[in-house]
């Protein structure tokens, strides 16, 4: 069987395909990956076979617009809205449309390219993540199915669709207008790597996943196989969140790792080194280790608290390894997240706005991060959650329900 891969321009989006993308290969199916160029190389270090479609867009700049800047900032959204869109008010779709709106650029970006590349190759299946409304495009165009791959962050992700609802974006239909196809509304299937008890059910289309970390490639260092010396506390904000906010977020971060310090005998600092770059001096603490470019599968198991921003990957990795989380969002999708992992007792949750500035938003941080260190309820339920991810089939078993979306059997 042939399968086409499809991914938003973005690591963050590519890493959680991955582990199902191998096992593909490892099950004698040929597979290629296809993305913007400047997501070719981050493929093609994956060890995947990369196929460079479309152009490049400026992802910071459609992001931080004057239309979708305030996303980054947003105050508390109703609860789990993303099961419950009658409770969003018309400035949240609004906002959601908007972005909606964006990825259909992206997608305009890649759909020509990759229809063409698909009609040459002739793939069985299409498998997409969430938001690369491309891959629907072009699996409607040639007739097979396609499967919307999510990426951790619990609920569906339609905002293709006018309100959350039946009806398509415009924009969203004229992308099957332009290449002659029958509107795709919603996928064949769905792929869910959530955690079970944060999940929100999807319905009888849905493959649950187990969560198989990838944070990229990298060396492992001598120091996480080495025996502790007390209490460990890795700080990490995503190279997304990094990347989109820039220096808007280096002062929350240096916050965090100031907190950690005066409570925690090691803290890891894992960011890229352009944000390590804006940390000084809070970074030359005796106790902190700075670890750029260093994957976080392959240290989180052997820390006691996580503190970040809140993204899928970063949530996820820590959850496989059952350590309790600090999670600080501002953007309405990782604070799903951060509400759902505090949810089953795994995490304390914040947005970004209700953490002060300065010594007092450090103060309130140390607390926060020691009351997790001090209660064992976090690490029990951390533990659980652990377990629950191990229980899901793995992804070598989902390449089955793959073959039989092919097939056309039903579920």
């Amino acid at each position: 069987m042939r399968i086409l891969f499809t991914t938003f321009p973005w690591h963050s989006h590519h890493f959680p395909m991955i582990p199902l993308e191998q096992a593909c290969i490892a099950a004698g199916h040929e597979v290629r990956v296809a993305s913007t160029p400047g997501l070719a190389p981050v493929i093609a270090a994956s060890g995947l076979p990369a196929v460079s479609v479309g152009r490049d867009v400026d992802l910071a700049g459609l992001s931080n617009d004057r239309s979708r800047a305030a996303w980054h900032v947003q105050q508390r959204w109703p609860q789990d809205w993303p099961m419950h869109p009658e409770r969003l008010g018309d400035d949240h779709f609004a906002m959601i449309e908007s972005l909606g709106r964006m990825q259909t650029v992206m997608a305009s970006a890649m759909c020509d390219d990759l229809l063409d590349f698909a009609r040459s190759w002739r793939p069985d299946l299409v498998v997409h993540d969430a938001v690369t409304l491309a891959g629907p495009v072009v699996a409607a165009a040639l007739g097979v199915p396609n499967v919307s791959h999510l990426w951790g962050t619990p609920g569906p992700q339609r905002i293709q669709m006018r309100r959350l609802g039946s009806e398509p974006l415009p924009e969203y239909a004229a992308l099957h207008e332009r290449v002659g196809a029958p509107l795709r509304a919603e996928p064949t299937a769905w792929i869910d790597p959530c955690a079970p008890g944060t999940r929100y059910p999807i319905g009888s289309t849905c493959r649950q996943m187990r969560y198989v970390p990838y944070n990229g490639p990298g060396s492992l260092p001598d120091w996480p196989l080495a025996p502790r010396r007390g209490t460990r506390v890795c700080v990490t904000w995503g190279a997304t969140s990094t990347a989109l906010r820039g220096n808007a977020v280096a002062g929350l971060i240096s916050q965090c790792v100031q907190a950690a310090t005066s409570i925690a005998d090691e803290v890891v600092v894992a960011v890229t080194e352009q944000t390590a770059g804006s940390l000084q001096p809070v970074l030359g603490h005796e106790r902190v280790r700075v670890a750029t470019g260093l994957p976080l599968h392959l240290f989180l198991s052997g820390c006691d608290l996580v503190v970040h921003h809140g993204g899928a990957g970063t949530s996820m990795t820590a959850a496989v390894a059952g350590v309790p989380q600090l999670v600080i969002t501002a953007r309405p999708e990782p604070t799903v997240n951060g509400t759902r992992l505090a949810a089953v007792g795994a995490a304390r949750h914040f947005l970004t706005s209700e953490v002060p500035e300065d010594v007092d938003g450090v103060g309130m941080l140390r607390s926060e991060m020691a009351e997790i260190l001090g209660f064992p309820g976090y690490q029990s339920a951390a533990r659980t959650l652990a377990e629950g991810i191990r229980t899901q089939p793995s992804p070598a078993a989902v390449v089955a329900e793959l073959e039989a979306v092919a097939d056309g059997v039903p579920s």
